[in-house]
């Protein structure tokens, strides 16, 4: 495997941390498109120098992410690919792990988001908040199909998430029911260039704080340019909800009309109410085979 010299000339430089490559470039290059960053994973190190930075070399961009205390069952690290401290472009084969712990690590991971869907999709049953039901519903949906995805042994990754639906062999009925039910539930037969530009435009004002900003932005606009508006729809979704997982209550509902131009939510509380019921009986039926 290699990396455009550019790349590894500039990586040379960095001799005081661990280095490897993760994510969409490191795991499977036929799956990148051309606006993907190299994922660089700082490994075990503490060089705030390089800690959650976006950094361009020619035309290639790199994004630096900190693990300080990574351990080889981290999912986001499977597959890394040791950087080599030399200008051959070479990379190090990555840390071999067990295939037995590979996949109890990635069905454990699954359930937990699976019982995340659970959780979030079951405070409807108590909510009379049409939009907030709507939004928990679509937390829910993408908590989901994280989850399939996972126990499916395939790791996640949110650009590329839908396609990777798209190419999943489903060998259970079960699974191919709760994926449908997923899909309708984000409604991404709704993907049109209005509705998306006017996502794109919230999503911006509510990342805005965010480094990494523009290289989402640029991903966005290149699935925009090459016509993949079901992907660019299901994208701005992913990034709000994994955002919006991370803030309270409290913010959510500050930010609450906001949201709901980013995800385009919908105010059908009786359809909402009966995708809540079967998100709910999807994950209880993967949960229990």
């Amino acid at each position: 495997m290699k990396i455009p010299n550019e790349i590894q000339e500039y990586l040379d430089e960095k001799t005081d941390s661990e280095l490897a490559l993760i994510g969409c470039r490191a795991e499977d290059s036929e799956i990148s498109y051309e606006c993907c960053e190299y994922d660089v994973g700082v490994l075990g190190g503490n060089d705030a120098s390089l800690r959650n930075k976006i950094t361009y070399v020619g035309n290639n961009t790199l994004e630096f992410l900190n693990f300080p205390k990574y351990s080889h069952h981290d999912i986001s690290l499977f597959n890394m690919v040791l950087l080599r401290n030399e200008a051959s472009g070479l990379l190090v084969s990555p840390y071999s792990i067990p295939k037995l712990d590979i996949k109890k690590m990635f069905i454990a991971g699954g359930k937990r988001r699976i019982v995340d869907s659970l959780f979030t999709v079951s405070k409807n049953s108590n909510n009379k908040t049409e939009l907030s039901s709507s939004l928990n519903l679509k937390m829910a949906a993408y908590d989901l199909i994280e989850g399939i995805l996972l126990v499916s042994g395939i790791r996640p990754m949110p650009i590329h998430e839908l396609n990777q639906l798209r190419l999943l062999e489903v060998h259970k009925d079960l699974i191919n029911e709760a994926i449908q039910a997923c899909i309708e539930c984000l409604g991404i037969e709704r993907a049109t260039r209005t509705i998306i530009n006017r996502s794109f435009k919230a999503l911006k004002e509510i990342l805005k704080e965010r480094y990494d900003i523009e290289l989402l932005a640029s991903k966005i606009e290149f699935l925009l340019q090459h016509g993949l508006l079901a992907d660019c729809y299901y994208y701005i979704g992913k990034l709000v909800c994994n955002h919006l997982e991370k803030k309270d209550n409290a913010f959510q509902m500050n930010y609450h009309k906001l949201n709901s131009i980013a995800l385009d939510l919908t105010g059908d509380y009786e359809n909402v109410n009966k995708m809540s019921a079967l998100i709910k009986d999807n994950c209880k039926n993967i949960l229990k085979n």
